[in-house]
């Protein structure tokens, strides 16, 4: 009887042996290293460990102005804010029981232009304008304002309008609801092209 010798391994099949374990059980170990959202304790990441997007989805744009007003009817015109040069404003008319949104070059800036639509009582409209803005919008019962206003002549600054309004009878006279969102970009460092 011979006996049989065991040869060893060739270098190939230990080689081929270890990258199919890693195959195998890499995954395995890289996924139990995960950890979920109920493992964070809350306040416990700092804010420089984020990325600047993440940053933005959880606190939103800087300087972004968020608005929800309800008010009597009064035919004043209301300023919510400035941003970049465009002054944004609203009314709403007692007398001819409309809604109306001011956009207006602050201080006679006259490098703002405008883009975007609006829809009184439903009805969509496209805009474009130009300088020197002095722009009125207005709709009977509701009106909708998503414009961006840009400044290029201003270091490229540009800024986002999303407005909604309402007016309606009340018991004790007419009344207005605004609400939206006003996001003013932080600039363009360089002109593109």
């Amino acid at each position: 009887m011979t006996q049989r010798r065991l040869r060893a391994p060739s270098p190939a099949l230990v080689i081929s042996l270890i990258a199919l374990f890693v195959a195998l059980g890499g995954t395995t170990a890289y996924a139990s290293g995960l950890i979920s959202g109920r493992q964070i304790v809350d306040h416990s990441i700092p804010a420089r460990k984020l990325t600047i997007g993440a940053v933005y989805a959880l606190r939103g744009q800087p300087g972004t102005r968020s608005f929800a007003v309800n008010a009597p009817a009064d035919s004043v015109v209301h300023r919510l804010t400035t941003t970049h040069w465009v002054d944004v404003s609203y009314k709403c008319d007692r007398d001819s029981e409309q809604i109306h949104f001011y956009l207006t070059s602050h201080e006679g800036d006259h490098g703002v232009s405008v883009s975007g639509d609006y829809a009184p009582d439903g009805v969509l409209k496209s805009i474009t304008t130009g300088s020197p803005l002095r722009d009125q919008f207005s709709g009977h019962a509701t009106l909708n304002l998503d414009v961006i206003a840009s400044t290029p002549y201003r270091g490229g600054r540009f800024s986002r309008i999303d407005l909604a309004g309402s007016i309606w009878e009340g018991d004790t006279g007419d009344f207005c609801a605004i609400s939206g969102l006003i996001t003013p970009s932080t600039g363009l460092q360089q002109p593109l092209g």
